[in-house]
């Protein structure tokens, strides 16, 4: 095989020998399954159990939300009185489906309300004075605002100057003085005072929960609410990568029945339109993968408005159109996406990578929409924080998004740099910022310094972790079945990855003209023809240095193809290396 492909280091996670035999024993589960519940935190039958049947009891208690009693009581004088309420969104998934839950549960509870979620170029990020402005001219008299509005300190008070009430939910983190808006009331569960026992709740969750708060204090029924808009939860949750643990683990685990079911015409359409509706069961890797993107691509090449009007819209036939819009830009976005990633890739190039702790890549005609995605990239390939930014030569100013790896809080560190910027926002791993152009370079060199100060050279060495050594026969599809019991997968709950060695070579393909590598090993004892099929995504380049009869050590995710009502197990590769390396 050639050398061109530089496999990852694999980290076996440990076990815990007698905890998984009591989970074994207990619960009857395969040792296997044992040992991904051990790897997970969880080592006690009981909490395996509540792990593995994930329900709404498990649910907090949402008056236990920060302000939440006096953000209930506005809401209720806001509809007893018909006073005109404006919703204010963002632009991403997680915040256009937060805008559009407020917006259909407020208009199901009789409100006089407007939905707005801005557009990314034309009003930026979060509430802006702007916005204020715009919504006193309308009469407005209460604005909620949803994934967005944690530091919007100024804004708030400008709004009470004007006589608008404010009530904030978001998720993100609250300005690092401890400065919050002095609104009528300030949900978020990352406030620092907030008794809430659960943190990592996307924007919709945190929406989702204050209005079942919100139904709770009007009197009605709180399973028909959560019947009615947990698809708009599920996508949000998903879209946004937040931990799939604890509350967001019972959201999402019922939210995909929820979304298969879903009777929005536009949630219908977007499923028809991403190949989605062919009677397969929903996961989580459909949201992030198929559903996610499209809904993005509203905002990254044209209007969010598309994006929340699909997810709004009582109407079939606007759904259908939306629906195909937002897929004819998500088409736009990745060609858009596939120029700027070459351009950053070489920069790269231009750079000595040993020597690099944080990569800020910059570049005009590089859509702000886009970068975060690029980022992503970077990170998922360099195994370092990455920031790229956006430069607009006629403005003298840019716009950034970042990315990071486990060991580097990003935001922290572009904290230190605030002299340096406009604004800035985000989470340990995603951010985003607004610099001048002129401020780059120093930028980059400071990020860098904190970053090498933090980040060790193995740090950076891309490692993959890897739940165990096994035989493909272990991996029979009875315990691939009860490996997806631990689903949904994603951040925080991994879909799990096993090595195994020296697996002989039986056959190479490509397929997608050419895109994705395709394996067959033999694999005895697993399938009655004596081997197992392996498919590597976007490596299909890796075949020219492959061949028949060779061995390779893999890495993989097990996973169970059907094929004309044939069900057998299939391996989706992460990692190869020859067995001697």
């Amino acid at each position: 095989m050639r050398r061109s492909h530089t496999p990852k280091r694999w980290h076996v996670l440990p076990g815990d020998d007698e905890a998984e035999s009591v989970l074994q024993d207990q619960l009857g589960i395969h040792a296997i399954v044992a040992r991904l519940l051990v790897q997970r935190g969880i080592t006690t039958p009981d909490a395996a159990y509540t792990f593995l049947n994930p329900s709404f009891d498990q649910l907090h208690d949402p008056f236990l939300l920060p302000d939440i009693g006096p953000a209930c009581e506005r809401i209720k004088t806001a509809l007893h009185g018909r006073e005109k309420i404006m919703v204010h969104g963002d632009y991403d998934g997680d915040g256009v489906t937060s805008a559009a839950l407020w917006g259909r549960v407020l208009e199901k509870l009789g409100a006089d309300v407007e939905v707005f979620v801005p557009h990314r170029q034309r009003d930026g990020y979060d509430m802006r004075k702007g916005f204020v402005e715009r919504a006193k001219e309308k009469g407005v008299q209460l604005i909620i605002t949803t994934d967005c509005g944690i530091q919007r300190v100024a804004e708030v008070e400008h709004a009470r100057e004007v006589g608008i009430d404010v009530i904030i939910t978001d998720h993100h983190t609250p300005n690092a003085n401890g400065s919050l808006p002095q609104a009528v009331a300030v949900i978020n569960p990352n406030r620092k005072d907030s008794i809430y026992p659960f943190s990592d709740l996307a924007g919709v969750g945190v929406a989702f929960r204050v209005c079942e708060a919100l139904i709770r204090t009007l009197g009605h029924n709180v399973n028909t609410y959560r019947n009615g808009y947990l698809d708009l939860a599920t996508i949000g949750t998903v879209t946004d990568v937040v931990p799939l643990i604890d509350e967001n683990r019972v959201l999402v685990f019922h939210g995909l029945e929820a979304l298969r079911n879903s009777r929005k015409p536009g949630v219908q359409a977007l499923l028809e339109v991403s190949g989605c509706n062919n009677g397969r069961p929903l996961n989580a890797g459909t949201i992030s993968f198929q559903l996610g993107p499209r809904l993005n691509a509203a905002s990254r090449v044209e209007e969010t408005q598309y994006a929340l009007d699909l997810l709004m819209t009582k109407d079939e036939v606007d759904a259908q159109r939306l629906a195909r819009k937002l897929h004819e830009l998500n088409d736009q976005r990745k060609e858009i996406q596939a120029r700027v990633a070459d351009e950053a890739m070489a920069q790269i190039a231009q750079m000595d990578i040993a020597e690099m702790r944080c990569l800020v890549l910059s570049g005009v005609n590089w859509p702000g929409s886009i970068v975060g995605i690029v980022a992503s990239k970077v990170v998922e390939r360099f195994n370092r924080p990455c920031i790229v930014i956006a430069k607009n030569e006629e403005t003298g100013s840019a716009r950034g998004s970042a990315r990071s790896i486990g060991a580097f809080n990003v935001v922290e560190a572009i904290d230190q740099c605030k002299d340096l910027l406009a604004e800035y926002g985000g989470h340990a791993h995603a951010a985003g910022l607004s610099i001048e152009n002129e401020n780059i370079p120093d930028f980059a060199a400071q990020m860098n310094r904190l970053a090498a100060s933090q980040l060790s050279e193995e740090d950076c060495v891309p490692s993959l972790e890897v739940a165990q050594v096994v035989a493909p026969s272990d991996l029979c599809a009875a315990v691939v079945d009860q490996i997806a019991w631990l689903a949904p997968f994603g951040n925080s709950n991994p879909a799990p990855r096993f090595i195994s060695r020296s697996m002989p070579v039986r056959q190479i393909s490509r397929l997608t003209e050419g895109k994705h590598l395709k394996l067959r090993f033999d694999a005895e004892g697993l399938s009655r023809w004596g081997n197992v099929d392996a498919l590597w995504w976007n490596r299909g380049e890796l075949a020219e240095g492959l061949h028949e009869g060779m061995s390779l050590d893999i890495c993989y995710r097990p996973d169970i193809n059907e094929y004309r009502g044939e069900r057998s197990v299939q391996f989706m590769l992460e990692d190869i290396q020859p067995p001697e390396w």
